[in-house]
């Protein structure tokens, strides 16, 4: 596998950076989700931040932070343990994110602990594609923008750096396959940051 790793310990689970006496307080401002796209993929984050992630209440950078993701934990020489999560809409280049068990740690503040979601950029978080044709829109009949397979390696190669967008089960991804960058919309995509996806056809 040529991409680098990203691993994690428990898969799907969503955590926060422990709130310190240093740390800003949480925001109490309730979530916006006007206008979003609706999905279902998942996704964990590349956040190089040592203090963590903000998970915002409203997909732009200045919108009051309400929770925070995490920081990468360094399991070895180059190899980091990212925080795995569910994306279940986008806009704008955010994406809105969940946790899927009350028991993994996530704490936001109190307007938005019941939903348990927060906006994200994509910018911060990674995906690896569910199988190896990245389409030029969301739908099995939109033509194949590459072919993530042959002497390049396969899906799993193609290193995301930014997820754009989502829609149903597809993520609008940028990433690097063969040296170059490519952008396109993969179909069911994991978070598996250890080992290759099972694949999924579209």
């Amino acid at each position: 596998m040529t991409r680098c790793l990203l691993a994690v310990t428990v898969a799907g689970l969503l955590a926060l950076a422990p709130v310190t006496a240093s740390a800003a307080p949480l925001d109490t401002t309730p979530l916006d989700t006007t206008g979003a796209s609706q999905c279902r993929a998942r996704g964990y984050s590349t956040d190089t931040d040592p203090t963590g992630t903000n998970v915002r209440s409203a997909p732009r950078a200045d919108a009051p932070v309400i929770g925070r993701l995490a920081p990468r934990t360094l399991l070895g020489p180059g190899t980091y343990e990212g925080v795995e999560f569910e994306v279940v809409g986008s806009k704008d280049g955010w994406l809105l994110i969940q946790k899927p068990d009350p028991k993994s740690g996530l704490k936001l503040d109190a307007a938005n602990a019941a939903e348990g979601r927060g906006w994200i950029s994509g910018r911060l978080v990674g995906a690896v594609p569910g199988n190896r044709s990245l389409r030029a829109a969301p739908r099995r009949e939109a033509p194949v923008v590459a072919d993530l397979s042959g002497p390049n390696g396969g899906p799993d190669s193609f290193l995301v750096s930014t997820v754009h967008a989502c829609d149903g089960r597809y993520l609008e991804v940028t990433g690097t396959w063969g040296g170059k960058p490519l952008r396109g919309w993969s179909f069911s995509p994991c978070s598996n940051q250890l080992s290759t996806c099972d694949g999924a056809s579209d």
